[in-house]
């Protein structure tokens, strides 16, 4: 699709200070990519809430844009509305919200957890909340002051939520389910170490539903009355409505349940959000979508939040192209600030893209395990490589262009003849997530880093591949980047330190400090000079390779997980700024 055939972008302008010395540049704010649609509610008066990225879009029953919301630092990842029509938000910040929603006014705030909020609900009366974070805990807040703790373990928690008449609540994780009599006695485990990612309660108890895809039937009580399996994936929602539960799966499935059997539904986006009013059903899904149906007919309406959501960028060897993929699963070709492509055949996260040396191809990896090669000129999918069964995380294509090396979730590194799509050279790289890849300079080195701590040097041979060094990091490695020489490397990752290494034997040669989180993603300069990062505290920063900051930049409301420097100098980072729908910003380091 040609950006006259429905790309839809735009360009905001804005100056924003450096935290440090230097020049200010212009930064160009680039709009496109969406965010999963993690939240949906029901709300007064016909309006449909989301939750995208850190935002919250209010919308009209007809699809009109009311309002947004915003406040949040970090991904919201539930919402909920009162009996009273207060709305309530849980966010990855760690915090929950009171919202007016007919005003957009904030009315309050709980903050006591953690770790980032996963889920949240108010008891039936409004009066209670009842909230899950990341690290085990469950929170029984009371509007009029105050709050409870249980620590139901160590894992996510996925979903809570109140039986109808108040007297219950439930919390579902990682760890299980736990019921709470809230009149008094103890909370006791359903089904403690089966990881349970979605609940609700309804009029004949409370259903779960696990990573398997089976879904649980128990009694008001806690008794267990059977089970049934439904999704080919993990079960991401359950809501009740009036002819028996919804549930939705990540394989893209909405079932409804009768007699605890799954009849008919609809097949669509991977689900990652249900609610449900009287004959109405909202779904929110991993392509940055939400749809609205009618239980009684179907689909009604799409709705597309706009949001920022950027994984992966690259500039093309001219420096006229710039690649961005997003975790709505799309790819985006940009020129001079403006969009002219779209790529759309993933529905899972684009997690990491290289340009072929000669410009006309462009690789994408991503999510679902599956690393899409693009021809350029005539804007098609030339082939797909089933690459990873648990996603690509790394791509590098070898100097001359004729090999691509894919890096995955698996542990495995796999070299290709991407052009015929065969297979070359297989093995086991690291203990963990491959994170990065870079040919050496002549092509018959590889350098691996990954979530395992470690970077690992290879040799290439016809008939397979000896190991010549390993190096341990301080901490996970995100991010690896190689300089145009190929003298140097540089890497990031969970240790908020960059590190500078000898290309050629591995050795350490400069640790570069200042980013007070973990760093996403690393790029060098055209002429190899400094070195580009950003990081989870939100900035970027440019380095020389001697560790001296020459500038910093902050203002970014999220978390940065990419960063790319054109050869024309154009350095490109994602994600954007709250407040004006950027995705990407665009500046040029003098």
């Amino acid at each position: 699709m040609g950006y006259g055939e429905g790309v839809r972008g735009g360009l905001v302008c804005c100056l924003l200070g450096l935290s440090l010395a230097g020049a200010q540049p212009s930064l160009q704010l680039l709009s496109g990519h969406r965010a999963p649609v993690g939240a949906v509610a029901f709300g007064p008066d016909g309006v449909l809430a989301l939750g995208a990225d850190a935002y919250i879009q209010l919308y009209r029953s007809d699809g009109r844009l009311e309002r947004t919301l915003s406040g949040h630092t970090d991904t919201v990842y539930a919402l909920d509305f009162s009996s009273t029509g207060l709305l309530l938000s849980a966010s990855a910040d760690t915090t929950l919200w009171l919202w007016d929603a007919r005003s957009g006014e904030v009315r309050g705030s709980l903050r006591g957890h953690r770790q980032p909020v996963w889920t949240a609900r108010f008891s039936p009366d409004g009066q209670l909340v009842l909230s899950g974070a990341g690290d085990g805990e469950l929170r029984l807040w009371s509007l009029r002051g105050g709050s409870r703790s249980l620590q139901m373990g160590r894992g996510w928690v996925y979903g809570v939520g109140f039986s109808p008449d108040g007297g219950r609540a439930a919390g579902g994780g990682q760890d299980g389910v736990v019921l709470w009599n809230l009149t008094g006695g103890r909370p006791f485990p359903l089904l403690a170490g089966s990881s349970v990612r979605a609940l609700a309660w309804g009029p004949q108890g409370l259903i779960t539903g696990d990573r398997e895809g089976q879904v649980q039937f128990w009694s008001e009580e806690g008794g267990f009355v059977r089970q049934a399996s439904a999704h080919r994936l993990a079960v991401s929602a359950l809501v009740w409505g009036p002819d028996g539960p919804v549930s939705g799966g990540q394989e893209g499935r909405i079932l409804r349940w009768k007699d605890g059997r799954p009849q008919n539904g609809w097949e669509t986006a991977p689900v990652l959000s249900l609610a449900l009013r009287e004959r109405w059903l909202l779904s929110g899904h991993d392509d940055g979508r939400a749809r609205l149906w009618s239980l009684d007919g179907g689909l009604v309406r799409v709705l597309e939040p706009p949001a920022a959501s950027v994984a992966a960028l690259a500039f093309s060897p001219d420096g006229r192209l710039l690649a961005s993929g997003g975790w709505d699963g799309e790819v985006w070709l940009w020129e001079q600030g403006r969009p002219i492509h779209r790529f759309n055949e993933a529905s899972l996260e684009v997690a990491a893209l290289a340009f072929s040396p000669d410009g006309g191809y462009l690789a994408a990896g991503g999510r679902d395990g599956l690393t899409r090669i693009y021809h350029l000129g005539e804007k098609r999918l030339l082939r797909a490589l089933e690459a990873h069964d648990n996603g690509v995380s790394a791509l590098a294509f070898s100097p001359d262009g004729q090999r691509l090396a894919t890096g995955g979730r698996d542990r495995l590194v796999r070299v290709w003849d991407w052009r015929s799509g065969r297979r070359g050279l297989e093995f086991r790289a690291h203990e963990s997530h491959v994170t990065g890849l870079a040919f050496t300079l002549k092509g018959r080195g590889l350098v691996s880093a990954s979530s395992d701590e470690s970077l690992a040097w290879w040799l290439l041979e016809p008939d397979g591949v000896r190991l010549l060094r390993r190096v341990s990091h301080s901490g996970s490695v995100y991010s690896l980047a190689q300089s145009p020489d190929g003298q140097v490397l540089a890497t990031g990752g969970r240790d908020p330190r960059v590190r500078i290494w000898d290309g050629r034997t591995g050795a350490l040669l400069a640790v570069l400090e200042g980013h007070l989180e973990a760093v996403g993603a690393l790029a060098f300069s055209p002429d190899g000079k400094r070195l580009a990062s950003v990081g989870w505290d939100k900035a970027l920063r440019v380095w020389n390779l001697e560790g001296r900051t020459l500038f910093s930049l902050s203002g970014f409301v999220r978390p940065l997980y990419a960063v790319a420097w054109s050869p024309k100098g154009d350095l490109a980072v994602g994600a954007g700024r709250l407040g004006q729908g950027g995705t990407i910003g665009l500046l040029r380091p003098r």
